[in-house]
């Protein structure tokens, strides 16, 4: 009996030392292991965690080489820092999701991966949104993908503007004239995001834009017109001082409130208004001189010293039709390939007008100098908005910076 035992014993053990588990295959009789990638993001609604979940999920079903999890590392305001410890200690994962206007700084430093070949080897690279590319561009080398892309709209709510008999501002002039009209006792005629940092040079930057100057003519005669129209209408009772400590989703929670009527804001709020069941209508964002953005999103960049052949794996399977609608819709951004963006418009309409406008906007990256001035265009309307300075003086301040 013992022999029997043993020979079964034996029997079952070969049995398991053949089955491939999670992370493992077999090949010619051997057992391998799968390489482990990994992926650092600052998503953390539930609908973007489900969406990163889905996606690597599906990347590991689709091969049997490489093995994906992704980490939290947020939130956004939090999560430069993460990274910024993360290479002093030397432990970084293989790629990361970042805010675009962030990869020149990295590249600078030498952390990313130039992976300039394999982007040229993706089909369809064309059908990617021009000024989606340039921010993953540097000195004519590609280090990384454009993962989602975005920008801001005048968001209203619709029943409020009804009430009011008050058309969809398509100008500054109508935007004054519009928000004076629907500020009432508890509720503002328009909010933006003026906290401190990227989000608010984001937002002022397409009121800068469309007064007419360029970002390498930031402090012009635009820059000063737009922190005049900012400054008016909180002077006027219009828009909240307290906007200096409003991220874009505390603007969103204000709107849902009914504390303002009109707000600028991107689709990522989308998702919230549409839970809080408010009526709103999306519509271009209001022009001065011309009608020019700036565009938003992230971007999948791979850390240097890293697993470069299975980053490059992974991102040619994101960038295959299916596998990046899906992701997109899940999440509810906006996919940074055309043709992929046009499929995503049949299940969500509402980012028509999103989709328009990337068309008249521009990557922060190609101005070499945005992070100096994106420090300062935050910092300026801070003091236009507490009052503390003018708009002549912020200028001065703006042009004297990016001439250093």
């Amino acid at each position: 009996m013992k022999g029997i035992r043993s020979m079964v014993l034996v029997f079952c053990a070969l049995c398991l030392a053949g089955c491939s588990a999670e992370g493992i295959r077999v090949e010619d009789g051997e057992k391998k292991e799968r390489e482990e990638l990994v992926l650092w993001s600052y998503y953390e609604t539930e609908k973007q965690r489900t969406s990163m979940d889905e996606l690597a999920d599906g990347f590991n079903a689709s091969q049997e080489q490489y093995h994906l999890t992704w980490e939290y590392h947020g939130p956004v305001t939090e999560f430069s820092k993460r990274l910024a410890i993360g290479i002093t200690q030397n432990q970084l994962p293989d790629m990361v999701i970042i805010d675009n206007p962030d990869m020149p700084s990295y590249v600078s430093m030498d952390k990313l991966e130039d992976i300039t070949e394999a982007v040229k080897e993706i089909e369809d690279l064309d059908q990617y949104f021009p000024n989606a590319m340039e921010s993953v561009e540097y000195e004519g080398r590609y280090y990384g993908l454009p993962f989602c892309c975005n920008n801001v709209a005048l968001i209203y709510n619709k029943d409020i503007l009804e009430q009011k008999k008050i058309a969809v501002p398509e100008n500054w002039e109508q935007l004054e004239t519009a928000a004076g009209s629907l500020t009432e006792e508890g509720r503002y005629g328009f909010a933006m995001s003026a906290v401190s940092g990227e989000q608010s040079a984001f937002q002022f930057a397409s009121f800068m834009l469309s007064a007419g100057d360029e970002l390498d003519q930031a402090g012009g005669e635009g820059t000063k017109r737009a922190f005049q129209f900012i400054q008016n209408m909180v002077e006027q009772g219009m828009m909240s001082r307290e906007c200096v400590n409003w991220s874009q989703n505390d603007v969103a929670r204000t709107f849902i409130a009914g504390e303002c009527a009109m707000m600028e804001n991107g689709p990522w709020v989308f998702p919230a208004l549409d839970d809080a069941g408010i009526n709103y209508g999306v519509a271009a964002f209001p022009g001065d001189q011309r009608y020019m953005g700036v565009r938003g999103g992230e971007n999948i960049a791979v850390l240097k010293g890293k697993n470069k052949e299975g980053s490059v794996a992974f991102l040619k399977y994101y960038s295959q039709i299916d596998t990046m609608l899906n992701a997109n819709l899940r999440a509810n951004s906006l996919p940074p390939r055309k043709d992929v963006a046009k499929l995503f418009l049949k299940a969500k309409p509402e980012y028509g007008i999103i989709l328009e406008q990337m068309e008249n906007c521009i990557s922060r990256t190609s101005f070499e100098n945005w992070s100096v001035l994106s420090e300062q265009l935050s910092e300026g309307q801070y003091e236009i908005i507490t009052g503390v300075s003018t708009p002549e003086d912020v200028c001065s301040r703006i042009q004297e910076a990016l001439k250093q």
